[in-house]
């Protein structure tokens, strides 16, 4: 499984192409943050300023990493979070866009398995593929009063923007791999 992150028996792995429906129920995690289905399954794939998050995953320049249980029945790796980043044009940005180099960084974990470390270990494991890739910086957008503000600064991201009812934030990638040291 190459390089892990290891949270009890959780372990991290590349997403590939075979994540992307994996990737649609983070997205839908990450925007049922509050535990209230505020948003369906065929909502967030029909409504463009969502889905383009996970439309066409893994297309050139999408990078991600998969949280998985290993102790799963017989073996198996249960995927239970996720981190990935896409970049996004200005004449369609996403809700935390920047800029267009700059991509834009998505995290959810399943409801039963949050407080344990784990989104904190998904964007430590990410950091150093976003930097050899050449990524710099990356920001995401958190709804006033997700507790994973929290996580995102204690991890270095720094407030940029304030919209009706959510911030962007942004992180620099080396703050992102110091983090993983200290």
């Amino acid at each position: 499984m190459g390089e892990q992150v290891r949270q009890g028996s959780i372990g991290v792995r590349e997403a590939g192409p075979e994540d992307a429906e994996f990737l649609v129920d983070m997205l839908l995690a990450a925007f049922n943050w509050t535990g209230e289905e505020r948003y369906t399954r065929k909502q967030i794939l029909k409504d463009k300023s969502t889905s383009l998050y996970v439309a066409g995953w893994q297309r050139e320049g999408d990078l991600g990493v998969i949280a998985v249980d290993l102790a799963g029945p017989s073996g198996l790796q249960i995927p239970v979070g996720a981190a990935w980043v896409r970049r996004f044009p200005a004449r369609n940005p996403g809700f935390g866009f920047v800029a267009e180099d700059v991509p834009e960084l998505s995290v959810a974990v399943l409801s039963h398995h949050r407080g344990r470390g784990i989104g904190s270990g998904l964007i430590r494991s990410l950091a150093p593929r976003l930097a050899g890739a050449g990524i710099t910086r990356v920001s995401l957008s958190v709804e006033h009063g997700n507790p994973a503000r929290a996580l995102y600064e204690r991890l270095g991201f720094t407030a940029v923007t304030e919209q009706e009812g959510a911030t962007t934030m942004v992180a620099d990638v080396n703050t992102l791999i110091q983090s993983v040291r200290s």
